[in-house]
């Protein structure tokens, strides 16, 4: 009981001094679960995305900046009776009066698609086909996102392609078939392909084709027939080869940030070490007494650990409050970050994933324990005689 009271009467008397020690540990604790939460919403985001709009597509044509003649697509479907192929023009637009929005133009051929994609072929209406077909400058996307863009059905808004502002008519809303591919779709807008083609200067030519193969020997029967009509500087790559070759540009970075949230958890350590070292320095007389009056080692160290063990709880929990309420806002940073060196991302929210608190959890305790032993180990390693006559 008289350890507890001592511990207690000490706390109070040095309370500035425990609260350095729990804002070190909520410090490092808060940036690491941010810039976690921030890497795995960013990956999240462009994985969905990335298998979403590829659909069920096995393999792509594609070719470099200037894309592929569309006459390549009539020649694969109709000269060769390539059926699971569908043409796909592709590019990123700015909303004009929202600033840093920029949406995903898809443009497609809705006859083609099903093969390939079950989103783009699906809409609120059955009109919203043939508006699409039938009306330049014609768009879909989600309810949620036109909601955020506070776009209505049938209402125009003006996009940003290549610097040129154009104008959208909203004929409808896609349906789709899936949560997973409702959060894959959030930043996109579908259009029929030839107004992709104008909006985005790509008259005459597409991004790329689409195709869905079939497995085994009959599958790269048909990638070499088709591969042997390609012309010069077009090539076939797996469906995913195109995304991980992007996420793999982003691995340094993201590596990057992690190695720059462990260095707060570094400061925090030293925050802790300090901090029970002065405080070993300060009780060494009482440490003496406890122990010529007959207090164990044992004892002493399991009061002290309790007393770290208390701090470190103390400062994770607030550190993953911290973390989740800074975790948007370093978010939006990545997101910023990746758009401005790499490509376009858009983020819409943070999930909050256990394993990522469990980590920022396990790393805020253990490194508590692990700064704090050296002056544990010291406190309880002096004799009483050797603890009175350093005090003195």
């Amino acid at each position: 009981m008289i350890l507890w009271r001592a511990s207690i009467r000490h706390a109070l008397h040095h309370r500035w001094q425990t609260a350095l020690a729990i804002v070190g540990v909520a410090l490092g604790v808060g940036v690491v679960t941010a810039v976690d939460l921030a890497n795995e919403s960013a990956h999240r985001a462009f994985r969905l995305a990335a298998e979403t709009v590829a659909g069920r597509a096995t393999h792509h044509v594609v070719a470099g900046l200037a894309g592929l003649p569309d006459t390549l697509y009539r020649t694969l479907r109709i000269t060769h009776h390539i059926r699971a192929a569908a043409p796909v023009v592709e590019g990123y637009v700015q909303v004009a009066g929202h600033a840093g929005t920029s949406l995903r133009l898809i443009g497609v051929d809705p006859f083609a698609e099903p093969p390939i994609r079950s989103f783009s072929s699906q809409f609120s209406t059955p009109k919203v086909m043939e508006t699409l077909l039938a009306v330049p400058n014609t768009g879909v996307m989600l309810r949620q996102t036109a909601a955020r863009l506070r776009v209505e059905e049938g209402s125009i808004f003006n996009i940003q392609a290549n610097g040129i502002k154009q104008p959208i008519m909203l004929a409808g809303f896609l349906e789709p078939p899936d949560e997973l591919t409702r959060a894959g779709l959030e930043p996109v807008l579908v259009t029929d392909i030839a107004t992709a083609q104008e909006l985005l200067a790509m008259q005459g030519h597409i991004s790329r084709i689409d195709l869905v193969t079939p497995e085994g020997d009959a599958g790269k029967l048909l990638l070499s027939e088709i591969a042997k009509v390609l012309p010069a500087g077009k090539t076939i790559v797996p469906a995913g080869s195109r995304a991980g070759a992007l996420e793999q540009m982003t691995r340094a970075f993201r590596l990057n940030l992690t190695a720059l949230s462990l260095l707060a958890v570094v400061v925090g350590m030293f925050l802790i070490y300090n901090t029970i070292t002065f405080s070993v320095i300060r009780r060494r007389r009482l440490i003496g007494l406890l122990r010529a009056i007959g207090v164990t080692r044992r004892e002493i160290f399991a009061l002290m650990a309790t007393e770290v063990l208390l701090i470190g709880i103390a400062g994770t929990g607030a550190g993953l409050l911290f973390g989740i309420l800074l975790g948007e806002e370093v978010t939006r940073l990545v997101t910023r970050t990746i758009n401005d060196l790499y490509f376009n991302l858009e983020v819409h929210d943070v999930r909050l994933l256990p394993l990522t608190f469990v980590k920022a959890a396990v790393l805020g305790l253990g490194a508590t324990i692990v700064a704090a032993l050296p002056p544990m180990i010291e406190a309880t390693g002096a004799t009483p005689r050797a603890a009175l006559s350093r005090s003195v």
